[in-house]
């Protein structure tokens, strides 16, 4: 606990201000004892009061991720509800320095970064238990993004709380054509901010409930409950994972590096070649092998394409293909063996190699790069 005295402190809260979170520093000190914005002097502990309906009723040996975390309020709450570990991000600078500062003053082990959520990768910070997404997701200009940020460093849970579309003015959810097909449409509001407001830019959308947990099962989650708010015009979705990473069935998040071990550079015409490729990986999607009949939808296969050696179209499409050795979670890396059989002219080719989900998507196609190997046929 950072050792000051009461007066070092409360220039410490002057200086930081103004603040968002009214936070208890024990002695009867508190962050702020006014609006800053027009939010209730005690905000957001009427938000918190909501939210902990949705929450587990225990947090030890959890861990807890709170995305946009202002000064801390909540990542305080959670630690002292025995939380193993607690990241709290925000992308403003002062609202960090806000959280540290809190976090010093209370003697407690939470961590702190200044992040954004379209930053988040799970390779880089893990996943969470628990993540929060608390006064979040409107004020994020490439909403679908965050929501798969959000979704890639959640293991099992998170709790999200938003304004949306007013229900008292929302056109609610119908059916409409659209190429062929009746897919459901949902209301969701673009704020158009004027250029006097306060906060042009960062308010922009405001989803319809029916809307968010469309988003929220499209990114991957498996189940989306809604609780009550405290106000009509916002809501509380808890958004819960069966698994921690989804599996190639989910094509957004599907990525590879791929690079040949071992692998003849000649041949002769006709004649059967092996290569041993390395697969890694880079993506949040669990590689499914499938079965040997090869029919399984999602199945992720090695595959080579023969080119000329200076051709753009390619002179077999999909000329081998090869199984996995097993499932492959993200971060993980196969070694593949694939058989072809060599061009029957002789000349200059171009092997390449690339991952496919069977019956969905091309790896090249989702941005990752095949890997070129040559080939001369004498």
């Amino acid at each position: 606990m950072m050792t000051m005295t009461r007066e070092e402190i409360e220039a410490r809260v002057e200086r930081l201000g103004p603040w968002f979170h009214c936070i208890d520093l024990g002695g009867g000190l508190l962050t702020k004892t006014e609006s800053a914005v027009g939010e209730p002097v005690e905000h957001p502990r009427p938000t918190w009061e909501k939210v902990r309906a949705a929450l587990p009723e225990e947090f030890d040996g959890l861990s807890v991720l709170d995305v946009g975390c202002n000064a801390g309020f909540y990542a305080v709450e959670l630690k002292r509800r025995g939380a193993r570990r607690v990241l709290g991000l925000d992308s403003q600078r002062n609202l960090v320095r806000q959280a540290l500062f809190v976090r010093d003053v209370l003697g407690l082990d939470v961590e702190y970064r200044r992040m954004s959520v379209y930053d988040l990768d799970p390779r880089e910070l893990g996943q969470f238990d628990v993540t929060l997404a608390l006064g979040l997701v409107y004020h994020c200009k490439h909403l679908v993004l965050a929501l798969e940020r959000l979704f890639a460093v959640t293991r099992g849970l998170l709790i999200l709380e938003t304004a949306i579309y007013p229900p008292e003015r929302s056109p609610g959810s119908f059916t409409y054509e659209v190429g062929g097909l009746q897919p459901v449409l949902h209301p969701l509001a673009y704020v158009e901010n004027p250029g006097e407001a306060k906060e042009a830019i960062y308010n922009w959308f405001l989803p319809g409930t029916e809307a968010l947990v469309a988003l929220l099962r499209n990114v991957g989650f498996d189940e989306v409950e809604v609780f009550p708010a405290t106000q009509s015009d916002r809501a509380i979705f808890a958004c819960r994972k069966h698994e921690a990473y989804p599996d190639s069935r989910w094509i957004g998040y599907l990525g590879a590096s791929l690079a040949v071990e071992e692998g003849p550079s000649h041949s002769r015409p006709g004649e059967v070649l092996t290569f041993r490729v390395r697969a890694e990986n880079t993506g949040l999607a669990r590689w499914l092998r499938g079965d040997d009949t090869g029919t399984q939808e999602a199945s992720v296969h090695l595959v080579a394409h023969v080119f000329g050696a200076e051709g753009e179209e390619p002179l077999s499409w999909y000329h081998a293909g090869a199984y996995l050795p097993g499932d492959v979670a993200p971060g993980e890396t196969a070694t593949i063996e694939i058989a072809m059989r060599a061009p029957a002219e002789p000349g200059r080719y171009r092997l390449e190699f690339d991952m496919v989900s069977e019956h969905l998507a091309w790896f090249e196609d989702l941005g990752s790069e095949v890997v070129r190997h040559p080939l001369t046929v004498e």
